[in-house]
């Protein structure tokens, strides 16, 4: 009886740690067909369609009761999680109708993203005027710290040895 208890807490476990990050309501409205790359070819066709996208925080800006995120966009993994890479197909903002606290996500934090396409923002980096990807804010999840990418679970083999 205990062992069955057992049996079942750590199916439960693993199997949490195999979900989504975006709730399936949101993940079975959005367009995973959608590339990135036909995103920001024309993100007016696109206004209105709900994705899931992801990357790496650059920038936070807070404009009145906003909060505007730039991401530097990376390929999605398993869960939903963006893939540590030298890969990217651009940048994209994600405006979100709240403050949102710039400790928490602040640069080099991963983040995915649902939420619905409002179209381009034009934006300078440096002297260059770049056209940005816009993202209504719906759901996301910021992925913890230390969490850089790869498998929760390790296998080693070693000795260690503590020297005084």
């Amino acid at each position: 009886m205990i062992r069955n208890r057992w049996i079942l807490i750590a199916v439960m476990v693993l199997l949490s740690s195999c979900a989504p990050v975006i709730s399936q309501e949101t993940l079975s409205q959005s367009d995973r067909h959608l590339t990135f790359q036909e995103l920001i070819r024309n993100p007016d066709q696109y206004r209105g369609a709900v994705i899931v996208i992801g990357g790496r925080i650059i920038g936070i800006s807070h404009d009145n009761e906003e909060t505007w995120l730039e991401v530097l966009q990376q390929p999605l993994g398993r869960r939903y999680k963006p893939e540590i890479s030298d890969e990217s197909h651009g940048r994209f903002l994600v405006r979100f109708r709240e403050q949102l606290d710039p400790e928490i996500y602040r640069n080099d934090r991963l983040i995915t993203v649902a939420g619905e396409v409002e179209g381009a923002r034009h934006r300078l980096i440096d002297t260059l005027n770049y056209n940005y990807l816009v993202v209504m804010h719906r759901e996301s999840h910021i992925w913890p710290l230390g969490e850089a990418g790869g498998s929760r679970f390790h296998f080693g083999i070693g000795i260690n040895w503590i020297l005084h």
